[in-house]
């Protein structure tokens, strides 16, 4: 165990009983959380100036800080901030509770008051993430791609929206979209812009075929995970044997992908190994049996297996066009993986007061996921951010998490 801070208690060998002789010295350690709230008060000095101006001016003694740590807007130190956004975004604490852990601290705050601050961080995070949109969306990228839905108030009515995830894996870059809560194509388009990106991996929702019919020059992989878990499901509660062909056959791709993770091979390598021979006649062998299947003579089933069936066929070309590139993956499980926080964040705030706050929601997201990407502290890198825009910085392309200089730890 190690702290960021750590205080020598020594011992005063004077104190000793006389005549003792040490034969060694040892140390016992325990660690101690202190959390107060402090109020900097900062003297402001209005002066008239030799020409007439009435200026504001902060002077301090020596001794005192050079600026004023207040965040622009606000009246929270760049600290505060950071640890606002981190218990939210982060340990996911409702604003009811960090209202109850501040005034357990002698300080009253209203609900309105933290969601105005963090919608005020939020607008300088949001300056930011148009220069990391570019370096996840720059040109041959694979992105993986999900979504999830969300509660929002609208008009004194809850609806139902959606937030997309998407992930750069080899630039190690995640970013969140709410895009008015549409789970549209039209939502999908203006997510991609005019990026010219080299594969888009997601599940079988019928929006992302748009890729298919559109962007030709995108190739569409579908998850692998997802037709999985339809003939998992065939087999559990609609009890149909033919499941257990496909679960063996899809298990033994899958074996065969940890084989080529734990050989650390190159991408190149992958792809080759993907398209021997011993690969092709698990596939052969899948096609086989679901034409066998899907052959109009065959005795009728369940309705769980004629949707797995009904989904391997339709998304057969998605499914297996891993098989093209080896920086491909076999499902979309790191997408799925990064989807999560926003479940988690649905299941103790409940929903967002406006599509603003989702807005405010997405940004946070996108800064902690990709700080976790890059294998950075996030509450560190929350307060160094903060602080530089206090500082007075808006040079936000030097600002990101892998550029403003924060070295990388292991989660």
């Amino acid at each position: 165990m190690t702290a960021d801070q750590s205080i020598c208690h020594a011992c005063d060998l004077t104190k000793l009983p006389e005549g003792s002789v040490i034969l060694k010295r040892i140390h016992r350690y325990s660690y101690e959380q202190v959390s107060s709230i402090i109020e900097h008060d900062y003297e402001i000095i209005r002066y008239k100036t030799a020409d007439g101006i009435i200026c504001d001016g902060y002077f301090p003694v020596d001794g005192e800080p050079e600026i004023m740590d207040i965040f622009p807007g606000t009246h929270a130190s760049s600290s505060f901030m950071a640890c606002l956004a981190f218990n939210k975004y982060v340990l996911d604490t409702p604003l009811y509770r960090e209202i109850s852990r501040i005034l357990d601290e002698d300080m009253r705050l209203s609900r309105m008051t933290l969601t105005n601050w963090l919608e005020k961080g939020s607008f300088h995070i949001n300056k930011m993430i148009g220069f990391l949109k570019e370096c996840c969306f720059e040109k041959d990228s694979i992105i993986n791609c999900d979504e999830t839905w969300c509660k929002v108030k609208v008009k004194s009515t809850y609806r139902k929206k959606y937030i997309w995830c998407l992930v750069n894996k080899a630039e190690r870059i995640v970013i969140y979209c709410y895009e008015d809560g549409s789970r549209g194509r039209d939502a999908l388009r203006q997510i991609l812009g005019n990026h010219s990106i080299k594969a888009l991996q997601s599940d079988g929702y019928n929006v992302y075929m748009y890729l298919d019919d559109t962007l030709v020059d995108i190739e569409h992989v579908c998850c692998m995970a997802h037709a999985r878990a339809k003939f998992k499901y065939a087999l559990e509660q609609g009890g149909d044997i033919d499941a257990t062909f496909f679960l063996d056959c899809m298990g033994e791709l899958y074996k065969l992908e940890a084989e080529y993770e734990k050989g650390r091979l190159s991408p190149d390598q992958i792809k080759i190994c993907r398209n021997n021979l011993k690969t092709k006649e698990i596939i052969i062998r899948l096609r086989s049996k679901l034409d066998a299947l899907l052959n109009e003579g065959h005795p009728p089933r369940g309705d769980l297996m004629e949707k797995a069936l009904r989904y391997l066929n339709t998304f057969w070309t998605q499914l297996f066009a891993y098989t093209h590139d080896g920086s491909y993956t076999i499902d979309n499980s790191i997408a799925e993986r990064f989807i999560r926080p926003l479940a988690g964040e649905r299941k103790n705030s409940l929903f967002f007061g406006s599509g603003k706050m989702a807005c405010v929601s997405a940004a946070y997201h996108t800064i902690i996921s990709t700080c976790k990407m890059q294998g950075i502290h996030v509450l560190k890198y929350l307060k160094e951010f903060f602080k530089q825009i206090v500082l007075g910085r808006t040079d936000y392309e030097n600002l990101l998490p892998m550029t403003i200089g924060i070295n990388n730890n292991k989660y």
